[in-house]
């Protein structure tokens, strides 16, 4: 099995919130930097975008990076744990993938605003 969901409904929806508005931030934060020169301060675009990478990441592959090191999940109304040994260490395997890939995507864009813009 490639993805062992554990999250579902309202906290995938959650998470799709969090990054389209950290995706609006970082962009709002993208136009206020082309306008004003403000040097290294140029990094703190990193703060938004790790946000929004590692919630839209999370979003769409239905793993929370919590709750798989809690070995939890919230499918509906309610958290269960998880008891299958083999799907915890396929969620926490994700939850590695979903955070360094969160952190090559802010990084790139870090690095792409401080030189570029």
């Amino acid at each position: 099995m490639n993805s062992c969901p554990n999250i579902g409904g309202s906290q995938i929806k959650y998470r799709k919130t969090s990054g389209y508005i950290s995706l609006c931030l970082t962009l709002l934060s993208l136009i206020f930097m082309m306008n004003y020169d403000i040097g290294i301060w140029k990094i703190l675009i990193f703060l938004p975008s790790i946000v929004m990478s590692i919630s839209l990441l999370e979003a769409y592959s239905k793993t929370c990076i919590v709750y798989s090191t809690l070995g939890i999940k919230h499918m509906g109304t309610k958290y269960e744990r998880e008891r299958d040994t083999y799907f915890l260490k396929s969620q926490r395997k994700k939850a590695f993938q979903i955070v360094f890939n969160g952190l090559i995507i802010a990084a790139t864009l870090t690095g792409a605003v401080y030189y570029f813009v």
